[in-house]
């Protein structure tokens, strides 16, 4: 009853008659069944199609209200919770196995091709033993990871990057005792990490008059990895890889350009890539975005308007759990609860980390 109300206002709300609303409001309410209402974002008791009504009432224009809801079912992609979980149980046997297959057999002089011989051989056994995990954010879902790679010993898995001394010994320690060698250390880092839209709270160049020659989370993480080196978890001239479960192609140029101007020999994989044309360029849709960006949302950790998402990235998509800040800002950019603003409604309301309200 409550989704036929509301499909019944959404038809008011575009003006449509009974054939558009039995097409269109057929194939939303499917969406919506299967993707759109398990958004984590939403408030309990609210679905898509309400979020959906309230939003495209906003947009005083028709033709906006038209270009809003073509938007919405041709351009805007929405990764459900399965899909983000399926993409992480296709790590190892995609991603991990193949990388250390390719490794062990170049140390023991054999065909890239020859897996069976290769994977069943103690080298490759020790290697993998050898390789150690860290969740570079808690959108990794080490916990989902480690689940999904039985291969893999809960000792050399990880949920961030800053294990303590004590528990980065132990790891060592454990890695020790399961190969019988007393002098082992890890050989290679996976670092784990989410999403990447711009790319650029990963590896930048500092402000002026920093300490450090560039800043973000790889180069802080750079720095714990010297500090495992030094306690003796890991081995000195380890292999490091950096593994993301989505990235956009702008992402992608930025870290690997980062990665060589800071001279960081560290390799880049992306389990699923969002490819350039996936960007919005509708000048329509771009008119939208600067209407209904919000002046208060601009603080200290978003000094700048981003209509179009944070550095302009223009992506179309929403996450399960939150909608990047590098989408447009339809998606993502609610200040319904914002004394003082302009009470824009989003479609997938973004849960921020930084606001300057909060104390």
């Amino acid at each position: 009853m409550k989704d036929r109300l509301a499909e019944s206002v959404l038809a008011r709300v575009m003006g449509w008659g009974p054939e558009q609303i039995a097409r269109t409001g057929s194939s939303l309410q499917l969406l919506a069944a299967h993707k759109y209402d398990s958004y984590e974002g939403f408030r309990p008791g609210m679905k898509f199609l309400e979020h959906l009504t309230g939003w495209l009432s906003q947009f005083s224009e028709a033709q906006d209200r038209r270009t809003a809801i073509g938007f919405v079912l041709s351009q805007m992609v929405f990764i459900s919770r399965s899909e983000l979980d399926h993409l992480i149980e296709t790590v190892y046997p995609d991603s991990v196995r193949p990388m250390l297959v390719r490794e062990a057999a170049d140390r023991l002089g054999l065909p890239r091709y020859a897996v069976r011989r290769v994977a069943s051989s103690p080298e490759f056994r020790e290697m993998q033993r050898k390789l150690l995990v860290l969740g570079l954010s808690d959108g990794a879902r080490i916990d989902r990871l480690r689940r999904s790679s039985p291969q893999l010993s809960h000792e050399q898995i990880y949920l961030a990057t800053d294990i303590g001394d004590e528990t980065a010994l132990d790891a060592v320690g454990k890695l020790r005792e399961t190969t019988g060698d007393g002098e082992a250390r890890f050989e290679h880092v996976l670092l784990v990490d989410d999403f990447y839209g711009s790319g650029f709270t990963l590896l930048r160049e500092p402000k002026p008059g920093a300490d450090e020659p560039f800043d973000g989370r790889l180069w802080r993480t750079k720095r714990r990895l010297e500090d495992l080196v030094d306690i003796g978890v890991l081995h000195d001239g380890a292999k490091v890889t950096v593994l993301v479960y989505i990235a956009s192609s702008d992402a992608e140029t930025h870290v690997l350009t980062m990665l060589e101007r800071a001279q960081l020999p560290w390799t880049l994989k992306i389990v699923q890539r969002l490819p350039s044309d996936h960007k919005v360029t509708d000048p329509e849709i771009a008119k939208l975005c600067r209407w209904h960006y919000d002046p208060i949302l601009v603080d200290r950790s978003k000094p700048k308007p981003a209509p179009l998402g944070f550095r302009d990235v223009a992506l179309p998509l929403v996450l399960p759990h939150n909608t990047p800040n590098n989408s447009v800002c339809i998606l993502w950019a609610d200040t319904t609860d914002r004394p003082g603003g302009q009470a824009r409604r989003a479609l997938f309301p973004r849960y921020e980390r930084h606001r300057d309200d909060r104390l």
